[in-house]
């Protein structure tokens, strides 16, 4: 490894107070608190078509969330600042990007009051594009990964202390779902399915045209990355007990399909289905920071066996598949390929200076 790749990935050592396993605890709660407003906010859009108001009472929870959230922040701050010394450096080790967050939160806040005031409340896909949702969810993807980043400072800790990192890298990983909602493939299976009238009215599934294949492709690499690399970021540094990846594949995606209301319930199955597998995988083949082919195996063959549940419930609903099997074979091919190339990638770059310092340390 050159010394550029080891000064990028080298562990820095911070100046600021590290927080404790209580005080990450307390930053996730006040994290699932702003997480639940967003995704009931996002049910919201996606459910009720006569939103006139920015005064909600899912805006009330999103907002009062954040509240929690900043001013936890700022009395973790306050507690470690010293009297004559800058504000800046009592900032919890790990928690300067939150810290940030919540600036670029509460901007984005004001932001979307005023954008609702001059452009109405946006439904569907608008409500992702706009600028000051955009702001909304960057500012939550920060706050919420703070414990991560902490730990990531400290990779030494033990279990349970790797906890609040596990749970901080999944719902800094929803968020990322979240925003990313149109290109989930949990939250409908639309997605791989093309439909035409038949007698009757009856929708029956026919081939897709290119366009179709091409954006179904597209969804299925933006899933993928959104559900695997909070996994593989975590086992760059930790080795992970196999209910972690597993959790962390199922729950967003479980999420997703609450947030539509559960239009397909039946692919909540398939999700089971997938993440059993997925925790099956880790748990044969037991990736380590320090085995790299078994790091790499086991996030590349993560998303092909997590997907596959997913075209076997969707041929089963539907009695037929669109896609050919040369089409959804080579999906589950690509995303696989995807998360080996992100493994192998992050490993070459700086594989020496992430491994964790002791194995013994590092099972959650």
């Amino acid at each position: 490894m050159d010394a550029t790749a080891a000064h990028a990935f080298a562990m820095p050592k911070s100046a600021h107070r590290p927080t404790t396993a209580v005080e990450d605890t307390i930053t996730l709660a006040a994290g699932v608190w702003l997480l639940t407003g967003t995704y009931v906010d996002g049910w919201a859009h996606n459910n009720l078509p006569d939103l006139e108001t920015f005064l909600t009472p899912w805006h009330a929870i999103l907002y009062s969330g954040f509240a929690a959230c900043a001013l936890w922040i700022a009395a973790l701050t306050w507690r470690r600042h010293t009297p004559g010394t800058r504000w800046t450096t009592a900032i919890p080790a790990g928690y300067g990007a939150a810290a940030a967050g919540v600036i670029l939160f509460l901007i984005s806040g004001m932001a979307d009051f005023a954008w609702h005031s001059v452009f109405g409340i946006e439904q569907g896909v608008k409500a992702l594009f706009s600028p000051s949702h955009l702001g909304l969810a960057t500012g939550g993807f920060l706050i919420l990964g703070a414990p991560f980043s902490s730990a990531w400072l400290s990779p030494g800790r033990s279990w349970p202390r790797l906890i609040p990192a596990v749970v901080s890298a999944m719902l800094a990983g929803m968020v990322a779902a979240f925003i990313l909602q149109e290109f989930a493939v949990f939250a409908r299976h639309g997605l791989i399915q093309t439909y035409t009238s038949a007698a009757g009215g009856r929708a029956a599934v026919t081939v897709p045209t290119s366009s179709s294949i091409i954006v179904s492709l597209g969804s299925f690499f933006v899933s993928t990355a959104v559900l695997f690399a909070p996994v593989l970021l975590l086992s760059l540094r930790w080795r992970l007990h196999a209910a972690v990846p597993a959790a962390m594949a199922l729950l967003p995606s479980v999420a997703l399909q609450i947030m539509v209301a559960l239009r397909d319930p039946w692919l909540i199955p398939a999700a089971v289905a997938g993440a059993v597998l997925v925790g099956a995988l880790w748990a044969i083949v037991r990736p380590a920071p320090d085995r790299h082919a078994r790091l790499i195996t086991a996030m590349s063959l993560s998303p092909v066996l997590f997907w596959a549940p997913y075209f076997a419930g969707v041929a089963l609903h539907d009695g037929a598949l669109s896609f050919s099997p040369e089409i959804w074979g080579g999906t589950l091919a690509w995303t696989g390929l995807e998360m080996l190339a992100l493994a192998a990638l992050t490993l070459k770059g700086g594989h020496q200076a992430i491994a964790s310092p002791s194995r013994r340390d590092s099972n959650p």
